[in-house]
């Protein structure tokens, strides 16, 4: 929903747009390389030299990584012994050398500052991040979110039986499950952030979203969220932390990653690439010699997997257009008058033919409650030809209209031809000339003032008239918006709806009966007639008009209304023709349309 779309327009810097073409995770699973786990028994190393790098982002030269001994009875306990070295640059690099040790299996651990991913910005917080590797055969043993994510998992499999290498292979199976990731990573500290395989990409984008959360800055009430955020030095670094850690902990019993730690990424993966497409970060440090289209396409394709994990829906498809479903787990909307995000749970989302949006309950009943409107039938007399009618009352006054387009046929042998082999008029269409009942020379001469009529009939029965601008303009301020008048024909291929964004989902409400002309592009145009009659007294009544807005609280329908006033000030004309519909659009045209539909009202 559009709630936190300004919000998140600030957020993100960039935007961007491809075609996506699946190269990222673009096979159903993916095997790392790297060293197999697999050992015989314990195994006691001597002289044993590898280096690794430490990233959330890159950490900073001089930070601290240590190594714990572990017994050789292979349980992963530590003997008590530990070495430790630096990081020796700022793109996390470190070695180890010489190292003789009782088994193979190795705890690591580093600590110290870091550079953030998106701006370059070395961190003010020191953070903490665990690994537990085997080290036999192993030259590079990397140490990173996702090591730190399954490292208590890891220990308590070991712990319950399993093998080491079972045990990393499922906690990372089971870590990579929960961001709706299908790949066989047998060893995380084989990943590395600046690295392009599978494997490595998700590692990048789950660091880069735990870069970018906030539940690690205390803010007060009144601060703006987004704007708090900009400022790095406002983070509690015991937060951010415990939030790190969170993970781990999470995943260590049971393999499952809570519900709360997964929304917030599931959130920005629907901001991301409902409201902004592919957009990325222009530049990412480190990453310069990557192509930001490239990364776009990744990071836009993790977000969908995390999301339709996090869902759980069927793909929102044409033939599912209009249903909904109800989320049972928390999902973020973001708050206005409070400048931040809330979680709500149950969630509630609306198909529009081509994704999932988020809405609300009271949006999904209002989309499908009844305008109040009378229904009636009227009979042409000239032809017995049948119309669904419906009347309102507004601002003290009675409308009727047909609900149906005009099907009206004068002298078909005689006045009109057949166009591109089909009886024009018989599909309810009208040059703007036979509309009016005017000669076709009218198409491109003005009409005398002798032939314009206060209540202009036209080609509608007695008792009727062409509709007017006005008449347009009260009803659509009575149904609250032209998308009140359409019906579930409103639709289109997704591909075109995303393109000319006119997606939605529309019900008849007001039994109008809308149904589009252009089907593709979802537009509907109808022949109009303005007297002066009509208009002497609109300023009166959009003042009118402005003041029950106004008294009722209706700000948005206010604006509306004061936006017609200042048009009709200064656009005033009498040579309206043409009233033109589309999925939130709906406005008078000067232009004498060669084709168009007729809607009459009664006099």
């Amino acid at each position: 929903m559009s709630n936190s779309l300004d919000y998140m327009k600030k957020f993100f810097v960039g935007l961007g747009a491809l075609a996506f073409g699946g190269a990222f995770w673009a096979c159903s699973t993916f095997e790392t390389a790297g060293t197999s786990e697999e050992s015989e028994g314990i195994v006691a190393l001597s002289g044993k030299k590898f280096a690794g790098a430490v990233q959330k982002g890159p950490f900073v030269e001089g930070s601290d990584v240590i190594l714990r001994e572990t017994s050789e009875e292979g349980n992963l306990e530590p003997t008590g012994r530990e070495f430790s070295t630096k990081v020796i640059n700022d793109g996390g690099d470190f070695t180890f050398d010489s190292l003789d040790l009782k088994s193979q299996y190795a705890l690591l651990s580093a600590e110290g500052y870091y550079t953030h991913d998106i701006s370059g910005v070395r961190s003010h917080c020191v953070l903490h991040l665990n690994a537990v590797t085997n080290l036999e055969k192993r030259k590079i043993a990397n140490i990173n979110l996702l090591t730190h994510f399954e490292y208590k998992r890891v220990l308590k499999l070991v712990k319950d039986g399993k093998t080491f290498a079972e045990a990393k292979r499922q906690a990372a199976e089971e870590l990579f499950g929960a961001f709706g990731v299908d790949l066989r990573v047998t060893s995380a500290e084989d990943l590395d952030i600046y690295k392009s395989s599978d494997a490595d990409r998700t590692l990048y984008h789950i660091s880069i979203f735990v870069d970018t959360q906030g539940f690690y800055y205390p803010m007060d009430v009144d601060d703006d969220e987004w704007e708090f955020k900009q400022d790095t030095a406002n983070i509690d670094c015991a937060a951010l932390q415990a939030y790190v850690d969170s993970y781990a902990d999470d995943l260590e019993d049971d393999g499952i990653l809570s519900d709360s730690l997964i929304a917030p990424l599931a959130y920005d993966a629907y901001i991301t690439n409902h409201y902004f497409g592919n957009v990325m970060y222009s530049r990412e440090v480190g990453l310069e010699g990557r192509d930001e289209y490239d990364l776009m396409a990744e990071r836009t394709y993790f977000y969908e997997l995390v999301l339709d994990h996090y869902l759980g829906f069927e793909e929102c498809t044409d033939k599912r257009w209009g249903e909904s479903r109800k989320l049972d787990k928390p999902f973020g909307n973001y708050n206005y008058e409070e400048y931040r995000t809330e979680y709500v749970n149950p969630a509630y989302f609306l198909c529009d033919g081509s994704r999932w949006m988020f809405t609300t309950k009271g949006h999904l009943d209002s989309l499908k409650m009844p305008i109040p409107h009378g229904s009636g039938i009227m009979t042409d007399p000239r032809d017995g030809h049948k119309y669904k009618t419906v009347s309102f009352e507004f601002e003290g006054a009675t409308y009727e209209w047909m609900a149906e387009d005009l099907m009206y046929i004068e002298k078909p042998s005689v006045k009109h031809s057949r166009r591109g082999g089909v009886d024009a008029v018989a599909d309810g269409i009208y040059s703007w000339a036979e509309a009016m009942g005017y000669s076709e020379s009218y198409m491109s001469r003005p009409v005398p003032e002798s032939m314009k009529d206060s209540l202009h009939q036209g080609v509608c029965p007695a008792g009727w008239h062409i509709s007017s601008t006005k008449d347009w303009k009260i009803l659509i301020a009575y149904v609250g918006s032209s998308n009140n008048l359409l019906n579930e024909y409103w639709r289109t291929d997704a591909e075109t709806a995303s393109a000319k964004d006119l997606i939605g989902v529309f019900y008849n409400r007001f039994d109008f009966n809308l149904v589009p002309m252009d089907k593709k592009y979802l537009k509907l145009y109808y022949h109009t007639y303005r007297h002066e009659s009509f208009v002497k007294k609109e300023r009166d009544e959009l003042d009118s008009l402005l003041h029950y807005f106004e008294e009722i609280g209706d700000e948005e329908e206010a604006s509306w209304v004061r936006y017609q006033i200042d048009d009709f000030r200064i656009n005033y004309s009498l040579d309206d023709a043409s009233f033109n519909i589309s999925i939130d659009y709906g406005m008078t045209s000067e232009e004498r349309r060669t084709k168009g539909r007729v809607r009459c009202v009664r006099n």
